[in-house]
């Protein structure tokens, strides 16, 4: 069995964690280009109205002038 220390276990980690971070950003990146690519398909077939909603609902979910909204992030129920 291998002899497994800290001064061993240590690099192999941060360099699984600096690779996972980086396939987040990888992941990020290509979703918000597919959802670029989505809007400009909208675009161009003539269905402003449906990215206009779908883009309010997404601006509303995290826009803190909405918190009344119950769909809001930042909402709060009323207390009883």
């Amino acid at each position: 069995m291998k002899n497994l220390t800290l001064t061993t276990l240590l690099p192999k980690m941060s360099d699984l964690i600096m690779l996972g971070f980086v396939r987040l950003c990888v992941l990020w990146v290509i979703s918000a280009l597919c959802f670029q690519v989505f809007c400009i398909y909208l675009e161009f077939t003539g269905q402003e109205q449906r990215q206009r909603d779908m883009i309010n609902k997404i601006e509303w979910r995290f826009d803190g002038r909405f918190k009344n909204n119950p769909d809001n992030f930042w909402y709060e129920a009323p207390k009883k």
